[in-house]
């Protein structure tokens, strides 16, 4: 199956609600259209040229998979509102897969990278400035960026309180606060990622330390201005994942930094598509894990391989993405048109 465009101007972004500033207002905003029943939707999806193999699968598929969440993996697959010749719902169905098993894969992924940053944060910030100095503005570039991972961070301690986690009520309880290796446990990513890309350089530099910015970015084998990109950009990846939202063929709004040898991998127009992701997540991996990137890039293969039929082109995979991502053997998969 070709891409609508034949796999070169592709759509790719995500759908977005317009509107100006009347309707903001609310003085000129279109009625909600009328909601449609699982027939109804797969009728009006062959109408627009979708084919359709077994119907019956077809609404056990839309009773699975909501039809809104279902419209952004056929962006592919239509030009000016009508589905591209051969376009059929298997070829939709597929994407979806896809798209599930890339998702799986990030989430188990990051997960280390996350647990990581929360241990060498807690560690350096602990030893370079003290328990409780990750509260204190001084230790940050920007007061205003500072605050809002605070109050982040403070209804994420209150609701871990309220939820009775162990290690939050007796802290509270005994201290009246969190010491900083508590209270990374109870942060989310992006509070995390906030925190530590806000951090003043000089915040514990000594005559034996470079600093809690670089002593952590130092334990991942990268500077700060790359660990600060990369922690952003995946905390956005990993909402994706555990929203279970669409990553196949999505515009990245949060890029990540590359390193020159990795920009060279990954053409311009590409930057803000998904394989710089991969990119990214290797070269953590190659420094703090070597030794289960090998496996962890075979389940990446097999993932894609499950789905022969699914372009790899929307995603800004090259040709032989495999050796961009440090393979150990000859194997390749050619991205699809």
């Amino acid at each position: 199956m070709k891409l609508a465009d034949g796999g070169i101007n592709h759509i790719d972004s995500t759908p977005h609600a317009s509107g100006n500033a009347a309707n903001q207002a609310g003085s000129s905003f279109s009625p909600l259209p009328e909601a449609t029943t699982y027939v109804e939707q797969l009728s009006k999806m062959k109408g627009r040229g979708l084919a359709v193999a077994d119907e019956g699968l077809a609404i056990a598929r839309l009773r699975d998979l909501n039809y809104y969440r279902l419209r952004g993996y056929w962006l592919t697959l239509e030009r000016d509102g009508s589905f591209i010749e051969g376009a059929s719902f298997d070829d939709i169905w597929e994407i979806y897969q896809l798209d599930r098993g890339l998702r799986t894969w990030l989430w188990r992924a990051i997960a280390p990278v996350e647990i990581k940053l929360r241990t060498q944060f807690a560690y350096y910030f602990a030893h370079l400035c003290g328990a409780d100095a990750y509260l204190n503005v001084e230790n940050y570039r920007s007061a205003s960026g500072f605050q809002k991972a605070v109050s982040n961070f403070e209804r994420e301690r209150d609701r871990a309180y309220s939820q009775g986690v162990p290690c939050v009520v007796h802290n509270m309880d005994k201290y009246g606060k969190l010491s900083v290796w508590a209270a990374v446990e109870c942060m989310s990513l992006g509070t995390l990622s906030m925190l530590y890309g806000n951090l003043d350089p000089d915040t514990g530099t000594s005559d034996s330390s470079r600093g809690v910015q670089a002593e952590v970015a130092e334990a991942f084998g990268t500077k700060p201005y790359y660990l600060r990109s990369w922690m952003h950009h995946l905390t956005t990846v990993r909402n994706i994942a555990a929203h279970h939202d669409r990553f196949y063929n999505r515009v990245m709004t949060i890029r990540p930094a590359l390193l020159k040898r990795d920009e060279k991998c990954v053409r311009r127009r590409d930057m803000s598509k998904q394989f710089p992701t991969f990119l990214v997540i290797r070269r953590i991996y190659e420094k703090s894990w070597p030794e289960e990137w090998e496996s962890l890039l075979d389940e990446l293969a097999s993932c894609i391989e499950q789905h022969p039929s699914v372009s790899l082109i929307p995603m800004g995979f090259p040709k032989d993405w495999m050796s961009r991502m440090g393979a150990a053997t000859s194997r390749a998969i050619i991205p699809r048109t």
